[in-house]
């Protein structure tokens, strides 16, 4: 059963990343002969919307005679709010791996190899296990390829599938291999102790943080993301609470949870900042100009005394990732050395 707090619907699309809307309602879906909702298309369907549309694109590999693959229709792609998922933010592709049909991909053709289509044999590397789920994202035109492929053999019952879904589709993988987003996952979602440790720490809003004030005794950390963001809420809820990292941040910086759909004025530095709730502006002006006006959820941004922006750094940051970036701000060692020269140390260590 889909968890309350993840899977809603995408709305939109930016240059750098799409970003998740609140739900919108969903027709009434129709089960397919095997059970699913999932409206499955094939594989020259899908890479000819890419062409006008790029979505990310969720691969089901699977043979007449797999047992499993005929299992995972039934369940997995039956619950009706993850097929909502995927129909809305994926190009779902169901390929038969034993097919004898002459394929085209990419600009190559591929076709019968024994029993196993050349395409199939491929993609999955020649590990011609079903089912298998293949994950792609970033269509480059220039380079006529995926710039992410990420691929999983065997059954996936839902609580398998879902944190995937979501590495692929928010961009997690810019800044985090699938292992640390998942045990990231683990930690927001089924470690009782979390709820603890997230109150444990001291998150501002905006308004206490900003409003009148052009400087502060600390540096400050913006955490700017939405409800709605399933990689923000994983990245609030499992990368800033381990005790060392959570002390630390308490003690160098003020904690600031900036949700860019508020509508409140906020005076930053002498100016004011408004959100025009418009179609084409639905986020708050101060959030934009924080992100430097590259707006990406989820983003952290680093301000010093001054309230003057260090950096912004955008996409998911696991929590090795927000201590080494929290230390190299707060410790004022971006002064002395490059964040390259840096990591080298720690690495080494």
């Amino acid at each position: 059963m889909l968890k309350k707090t993840l899977l809603f619907a995408f709305i939109g699309v930016t240059a750098c990343l799409p970003f998740m809307g609140m739900a919108q309602q969903q027709p009434t879906l129709q089960a397919d002969a095997e059970g699913s909702f999932v409206k499955w298309m094939s594989l020259d369907s899908a890479m000819q919307k890419m062409k006008t549309a790029p979505k990310p694109v969720i691969m089901d590999f699977y043979t007449s005679w797999c047992g499993w693959c005929k299992q995972m229709m039934k369940t997995t792609y039956a619950n009706p709010d993850l097929a909502q998922y995927i129909n809305a933010n994926f190009y779902p592709v169901k390929f038969n791996a034993e097919t004898k049909d002459t394929l085209e991909y990419l600009g190559q053709k591929y076709g019968p190899v024994g029993n196993t289509n050349a395409l199939a044999v491929k993609m999955l590397q020649s590990k011609l296990m079903y089912p298998t789920t293949m994950f792609m994202n970033n269509f480059d035109k220039q380079k006529n390829e995926f710039g992410f492929n990420m691929m999983a053999q065997g059954y996936l019952d839902n609580t398998k599938l879902e944190p995937i879904l979501i590495f692929t589709l928010e961009n997690v993988f810019r800044n985090s291999g699938y292992d640390d987003f998942k045990a990231g996952y683990d930690i927001a979602f089924f470690d009782t102790a979390t709820d603890r440790k997230v109150k444990g720490l001291k998150w501002l809003t905006p308004s206490e943080a900003f409003n009148n004030k052009d400087s502060s005794s600390k540096k400050t950390i913006v955490l700017i993301h939405t409800e709605w963001c399933n990689g923000c809420r994983v990245m609030q809820r499992s990368s800033f609470i381990d005790s060392a990292t959570a002390k630390y941040l308490g003690k160098k910086f003020n904690l600031v949870d900036f949700n860019p759909e508020i509508t409140e004025a906020i005076n930053f530095k002498g100016q004011t900042f408004t959100n025009p709730r418009t179609p084409q502006s639905p986020f708050h002006q101060l959030a934009m100009a924080l992100c430097r006006n590259n707006f990406t959820l989820p983003t952290l941004v680093f301000l010093d005394e001054k309230m003057n922006i260090i950096d912004a750094i955008p996409f998911y940051l696991n929590k090795e990732s927000v201590k080494n970036i929290s230390t190299f701000y707060g410790d004022d060692i971006n002064k002395k050395k490059s964040w390259n020269d840096y990591m080298a140390e720690i690495n080494k260590k």
